[in-house]
């Protein structure tokens, strides 16, 4: 519509309900508008459902409308919440970063932790990957070690333990900062067997620590300070330099007896390490400490120890003056090389050379001499006990005199030791010098006596006398004739052959099934050893047959019968020399053994007095 000039306008006609209104002044229409502007403003403070929601607020009031537009406008719908991120099963204690060690079952001294947590942290930066240690209380819940190690990204070192149990979890960083030595050393004792969790989870992480810095001492106690860490370092790479091996050092939380403590661990690391390793192993409990010497057989005699040592061993006793530290390092430094020639060796060559003046019968004074320095002899005062041979190690010693007779060989023999008068099973480890005539019989699984010293139960003596759990009879015979070198019982003659009295006797035991016969193939022998001759002294049958050995040898040597044999041997250029051993007679040679007759044999030289293999297509000589 056209307005006039100065003319008013027309009213603006507004639909509702099919009838019209009309507004009749611009005051009404002003009136009516303040009336929205207030219901707008009481609106938008009428609660918190509105102010809680900025995104409707804006809806309603960012545009100016018309009152009639904003009375017809929809109210829009509310938006739904979006959905709730997924949270990851959360473990028993959140992860916090930097920390190592959450020790929920208070199985660590606070000194512990925090070592622990230096160890772990030298580790990280030495690339090593993460490192944790988590424990549980006994009655509470310990996280699956695999989902604990993946959900807090663990690609070093996971040590977990509740009670008394510790287990270990290795990952890819660590494992590729380690060589395969130090990871299946690692991965062999991926649990504390006979050591406490603490002492096991200390000890763990030291050893790591060394081994990716490329160090030598293990201190899992925290004793030594840095000067004294020191020390020790210099100690094990001089004399790993002097023995041209690899020495370690290893303290370790002792607990109730850290004298065995250390036995077990130097134990555990010579056996990983193999060859050219020795191991210092040493445990801290209380101000007390204990310590083990272990190594390598091929190292057994290239170094001596002095005070406080005792032979290989070191007994549980008091620091002096409460210097553990001090104890610790005088014990590694009393470990050394023997000069060549030494104060305390004049007497003994001086022996030696009156020896050889009055002829070679004369050797036979010198056997408790020679049980001295191989500390071979027996226990003084020793509590009887049970022992079954669980591994045998040949030093390369042998050693002729009465009691043990010609080239008896000096064994390293591992034990499980039960004392007579009752206890828990326990493992330790002796020499022993061993008659040729038992070495047939000397394998593992055999049970044989042992004396025990009442002080210190993990020093024995072997009594091969109580081999097998003799019969009387056996045990008899042998007490007639026993020496004191550990209560080896077989008497030799002057040409080094055994007493034909004794050998009746050990076959007796064999064949009563008390003793064990050889196992074996002299095959190999006959085909690789030095061939000579030899001529029988003693022959006895052994009450058994290849078939009864091996049921799957050659089916036309299982009717054999095997024998014991000694004989003397005589290889071209070398002087005769007896051997002990046990070996098949075919059945139609049988009637042809007897003493006096001469055979056609092969012998492996590096065990000559042994190792001996008949050729029956030759022998006998004639």
């Amino acid at each position: 519509m056209r307005l006039l000039p100065r003319s008013k306008p027309e009213s603006m006609p507004s639909q509702r309900g099919g009838r019209q209104y009309t507004v009749a002044s611009p005051l009404l229409a002003a009136l009516a508008f303040s009336l929205l502007g207030f219901l707008a403003v009481g609106l938008a403070g009428a609660g918190p459902a509105t102010a809680a929601n900025p995104t409707a607020t804006a809806k309603h009031t960012a545009t100016a409308k018309p009152a009639a537009t904003a009375r017809h406008t929809a109210t829009p719908e509310p938006t739904a919440p979006p959905e709730p991120t997924p949270v990851p099963e959360p473990t028993m204690s959140p992860f916090i970063s930097g920390r190592h060690v959450y020790d929920n079952g208070n199985i660590l001294s606070a000194n512990s932790v925090k070592l622990a947590e230096t160890l772990a942290t030298q580790i990280e930066a030495a690339g090593g990957g993460r490192i944790v240690i988590y424990t549980a209380p006994e009655n509470g819940d310990l996280p699956d070690q695999s989902k604990l190690a993946a959900e807090w990204h663990v690609d070093g070192l996971l040590l977990t333990g509740q009670g008394q149990d510790g287990r270990l979890t290795m990952g890819a960083t660590l494992k590729a900062k380690l060589s395969s030595d130090q990871s299946q050393f690692l991965t062999d004792n991926s649990s504390n067997s006979q050591a406490t969790a603490e002492s096991w989870i200390m000890s763990t992480l030291a050893r790591v620590d060394a081994f990716v810095s490329g160090t030598h001492v293990f201190d899992g106690t925290g004793t030594l300070d840095a000067g004294g860490m020191q020390q020790a370092e210099t100690a094990a790479k001089n004399l790993g330099s002097q023995l041209g091996a690899t020495v370690y050092i290893d303290i370790a939380i002792g607990g109730s007896s850290p004298s065995s403590t250390a036995f077990f661990n130097g134990t555990a690391i010579s056996d990983a390490f193999g060859t050219k390793t020795l191991v210092i192993a040493l445990a801290v409990s209380d101000g007390q400490i204990g310590g083990d010497i272990d190594s390598s057989s091929d190292l057994w005699d290239s170094y001596q120890t002095n005070s406080p040592w005792s032979s290989d061993t070191l007994e549980s006793e008091k620091a002096a003056n409460g210097d553990v530290q001090g104890a610790l390092l005088a014990a590694i430094n009393a470990v050394q090389k023997p000069p060549l020639v030494s104060g305390d060796m004049i007497p003994i060559i001086g022996f030696v050379v009156v020896m050889v003046v009055f002829g070679v019968s004369s050797i036979w004074w010198g056997g408790w001499l020679i049980t001295k320095m191989t500390g071979t002899g027996a226990v003084k005062g020793g509590l009887p006990g049970d022992a079954v041979i669980e591994s045998i190690t040949d030093t390369g010693t042998t050693v002729s005199m009465s009691g043990v007779g010609a080239y008896a060989p000096e064994y390293k023999f591992g034990l499980l030791v039960t004392p007579a008068a009752g206890g828990t099973p326990y493992q330790t480890q002796a020499k022993a010098l061993v008659p040729r005539v038992y070495i047939p019989m000397v394998v593992p699984g055999v049970h044989v006596g042992v004396l025990i010293d009442p002080k210190n139960p993990m020093k024995v003596s072997v009594d091969f006398s109580r081999m097998g759990g003799a019969t009387p009879d056996f045990a008899a015979a042998g007490a007639a004739g026993a020496a004191g070198s550990g209560g080896m019982d077989i008497n030799f003659d002057a040409s080094g052959q055994p007493a034909a009295g004794d050998v009746a006797a050990f076959m007796g035991a064999v064949r009563g099934g008390s003793l064990p016969t050889i196992k074996g193939s002299a095959d190999h022998i006959l085909a690789t050893g030095t061939h000579g001759t030899a001529v029988i002294t003693t022959a006895q049958p052994m009450g058994r047959t290849v078939r009864q050995i091996d049921p799957s040898a050659d089916p036309s040597r299982l009717n054999d019968p095997i024998w014991l044999f000694t004989v003397e041997v005589t290889l071209a250029g070398q002087a005769p020399f007896p051997a002990v051993f046990g070996h098949r007679v075919p059945v139609d040679k049988v009637a042809s053994v007897a003493p006096g007759v001469k055979l056609a044999v092969a012998v492996d030289e590096s065990n000559k007095n042994q190792d001996v293999a008949i050729d029956w297509d030759k022998s006998p000589l004639t």
